[in-house]
């Protein structure tokens, strides 16, 4: 955003501001959000949408194991650093509501569906003060990955159907359960293989307790979960909607007591690795594998490795994540019975021997994306409702710059359901209270103010040297828009104080293209020297159609030798800081080698923005996070 003032900007700041806790994935240690809370996200999994990680876990009381909460949801770009983003589910205080307060939720698992557009959730649920008797699948449903979510229904799972592998012999077969009340004989072995808690079941519906979810590449989706008792598996096919189940299922390895189960697939081949049934206590982890979900599955030995390998390294089952390029997190819970919400998460590489068989070593500490360098410094989730942060931000106001049209003003600004919301608006009437018949000053001579919208910066609060920058918007792209993500420096009048465009979203001749700049002084006054890259819009929404409706990360990483802008991890620019020396007016300084503060604004007009389109208004420009990382 080019940058025009005829006062010197004196400001003096902190450089490191109010630290935030980094999470810094220890195993078996305590892990802490951006909050310095621990993360309380049990027997849960991984959401991956729209450049953000989204962990949803069971909230674990710090005394007993029924549900007082609710599901718990945290957001990270990086795997390493946590967000906490709330209740995505809330328990009901509803009196015999399935999900009522002390309730028991396990679990949780959510999906994207790409056809409906929304989020949705499965876990294991009990009804309170019913023990593990009821051993139901519960389903939710929301509009936005953190939620929140909406209660849609419980139950057993595909009553009065027969599961595909059960042969019709089988299925004719009648049983006398009280012949098979003593476990573990050969003859109960026998009857369980048979499908004998399949058919006591099949009227209400089959047991649901463990569970996990997975999409394969076609869209489907389908539940797996442990059944008859926690004796045996099935892999049960969702509805289009992921909704309801369609009716197809299979069982695995029945009688087996099998539960904890993950899935995963790389090149054509699913693999599951599940856990023994020994309540709260580790064991030793088991791993399946067939070329077609509905099987045949076969058994393998257990994938752990090395000390500890022989009781999960301490741990449980809980999801696989997979990440770019054939690589996959096991993740897995170390239970502590005596205080839940204090249980450990373990998180470890899958690797992949000469026969392409999956193993799992033990490793101290985790870095999914190799980002264990950058530490957070400071962040602003812009989560509490309202205005924004006034020990961080403050405002621009007026007419500020490069004759756009707007006021800035400090309402258009606000946060809500966590997310800063900058809006542009039309006026109607409005008189510009710095009117001068005749001026030639254009801030002046508008006699009328037709739009108003916001500027916030962290000026005289907050600067930052070197770093990693990392702002989370949807930008506005309707005629006329500006949207902007920018850095300033003080002590100097622009451009001799250095200006980093991270965003810039305007018309070159009508055309739309998304910026990525910086700029500098020269020997003249309020003349810049920019090392500027426009990228044609089109080079996004050729890629996706739908780019402007969805939020994107955009990024600055910033040391002593360059400034490097991304976008979605898309380099954009590189500017190298041997080339960004003032001329005389800054004294032959460099800029970008002093501190810097942030602007997140909404212009409009101007002399980049173009033609106002008033069908456009209100412009929404919303903006999820603004984080800063430094290195270690």
């Amino acid at each position: 955003m080019e940058y025009i003032r005829n006062k010197v900007l004196l400001v003096l700041v902190l450089l490191t501001g109010c630290l935030a806790v980094q999470a810094q994935n220890i195993n078996n240690k305590l892990w802490q959000d951006s909050n310095g809370n621990y993360i309380n996200a049990h027997g849960g999994g991984i959401l991956f949408h729209e450049g953000l990680y989204y962990w949803f876990g069971e909230h674990r009381p710090e005394n007993g194991f029924t549900t007082e909460v609710g599901v718990n949801c945290y957001a990270s770009s990086d795997l390493q650093n946590w967000t906490h983003k709330g209740i995505a589910l809330a328990v009901s205080e509803e009196s015999g509501n399935d999900i009522e307060r002390g309730c028991i939720m396990e679990r949780p698992k959510v999906i994207y569906n790409k056809k409906t557009g929304k989020f949705v959730m499965w876990f294991h649920l009990e009804l309170k003060g019913q023990g593990y008797g009821p051993a139901r699948a519960a389903v939710a449903v929301s509009d936005r990955p953190e939620g929140p979510y909406r209660f849609v229904r419980s139950g057993r799972v595909n009553p009065g159907i027969y599961p595909e592998n059960m042969s019709e012999a089988d299925r004719k077969l009648t049983w006398n359960m009280k012949k098979y009340k003593k476990w573990w004989t050969p003859e109960w072995y026998k009857a369980v293989n048979q499908g004998l808690f399949v058919k006591r079941d099949l009227e209400g519906g089959q047991m649901s307790r463990d569970m996990t979810l997975f999409v394969d590449d076609d869209g489907k989706a389908y539940h797996i979960y442990s059944s008859e008792e926690n004796l045996t598996l099935h892999i049960a096919e969702l509805t289009d909607d992921y909704l309801q189940h369609s009716g197809r299922y299979i069982r695995i390895f029945p009688g087996g007591h099998n539960e904890a189960p993950t899935l995963f697939k790389k090149d054509n081949m699913y693999w599951m690795i599940t856990s023994g049934c020994t309540g709260w206590d580790p064991n030793e982890a088991r791993m399946f594998s067939a070329s077609s979900i509905w099987g045949p599955w076969k058994q393998h030995p257990n994938p752990c490795r090395g000390r500890n390998s022989e009781k999960t390294f301490g741990g449980q089952s809980t999801f696989v994540l997979e990440l770019p390029e054939n690589r996959f997190i096991f993740m897995a819970d170390v239970w502590k019975p005596k205080s839940l919400m204090y249980s450990g998460h373990i998180w470890l590489p899958i690797q992949f021997d000469e026969q392409d068989v999956p193993f799992i070593e033990w490793t101290d500490e985790m870095n999914p994306l190799g980002q264990s360098e950058w530490k957070q410094v400071w962040s602003d989730e812009f989560n509490t409702d309202g205005l924004p942060d006034t020990t961080v931000w403050s405002y621009d106001n007026g007419f500020a710059r490069n004759e756009e049209a707007q006021w800035y003003q400090k309402g258009n600004a606000y946060c809500k359901d966590g997310k800063l919301i900058i809006e542009a608006r039309k006026e109607e009437g409005r008189r510009n209270p710095w009117y001068e018949a005749g001026s030639n000053d254009w801030r002046k001579k508008r006699e009328f103010i037709e739009y108003t919208s916001s500027c916030i910066t962290t000026s005289g609060k907050k600067e930052f040297l070197y770093g990693r920058f990392e702002v989370r918007a949807k930008i506005p792209v309707s005629g006329g828009a500006w949207p902007a993500i920018w850095t300033l420096g003080s002590g100097m009048e622009w451009p001799s104080c250095g200006e980093i465009d991270i965003m810039e979203y305007y018309r070159i001749k009508g055309v739309p293209h998304i910026l990525a700049n910086a700029a500098w002084g020269t020997d003249r006054q309020w003349n810049a020297k920019w090392n500027s890259k426009a990228i044609p819009f089109t080079h996004f929404t050729d890629k996706d159609p739908a780019w402007a409706d969805k939020f994107h990360i955009w990024r600055m990483d910033w040391d002593e030798t360059a400034i490097k802008i991304y976008l979605d991890d898309e380099l954009l620019n590189e500017i190298p800081l041997s080339e960004t020396v003032n001329g005389t007016i800054g004294k032959g300084t460099n800029p970008f080698r002093k501190p810097q503060y942030l602007l997140l604004n909404l212009a409009l007009g101007g002399i980049n923005g173009g033609e106002i389109d008033d069908k456009g208004i209100p412009m929404r420009y919303e903006i999820d996070y603004v984080r800063v990382y430094q290195k270690q």
